[in-house]
């Protein structure tokens, strides 16, 4: 891994890290911005067979510790391009949701969408993540290099077994052109 991959990463990851151990610590803070979803949530989730300590506040709970989990593994260099995806899926929302620049006005609103730009900024950064490949190409690609080596094996395999089968054909033959002379020479 190069030095600025070592160096960028984890930069990267604090504020993810961050805001994902305080929506786990407080989800409060997601549910006052939009208390009326949140309640139909927890409606919906009531009238289903889920178990009764799932609500709204347990999900959100949950998607904090993942994300913080995520931007763990993300500055460690653990599965980069999969904890970059979950980083992405489980912040992005979130922060939509919180960013509220219509009712605020003056300064107030001036430092909110410098906020909201901060933030979109992160997400491209994570966006540039998950696609790093870190000098590896990608699973695809390898994927299909693999049935590419494959099919060239399978066909020079293929190649080979018919020129054994040639000889043995041309073999069988002498031997069975050998037996008829031999058969021709008793019977004449």
């Amino acid at each position: 891994m190069s030095l600025v991959r070592r160096i960028a990463r984890p930069l990267l990851a604090a504020p993810f890290i961050l805001e994902g151990i305080r929506t786990a610590s407080q989800p409060e803070r997601e549910i006052d911005v939009y208390p009326q979803a949140f309640e139909a949530v927890d409606s919906a989730l009531a009238k289903t067979s889920t178990p009764d300590f799932l609500d709204a506040r347990t999900i959100i709970r949950v998607s904090g510790a993942v994300a913080a989990g995520a931007g763990i593994m993300y500055a460690s260099n653990r599965c980069p391009r999969l904890a970059a995806a979950t980083l992405l899926v489980t912040t992005s929302v979130g922060w939509a949701g919180r960013k509220r620049i219509w009712e605020l006005s003056g300064e107030e609103r001036m430092q909110e969408l410098q906020s909201i730009l901060t933030d979109a900024g992160l997400l491209g950064g994570v966006l540039l993540a998950v696609v790093d490949h870190d000098g590896r190409p990608s699973m695809g690609y390898r994927v299909e290099k693999f049935v590419e080596r494959s099919k060239k094996n399978a066909e020079a395999k293929q190649r080979e077994l018919e020129k054994k089968a040639d000889k043995l054909g041309k073999k069988a033959k002498k031997s069975v052109d050998a037996t008829q002379k031999k058969l021709a020479a008793q019977r004449g």
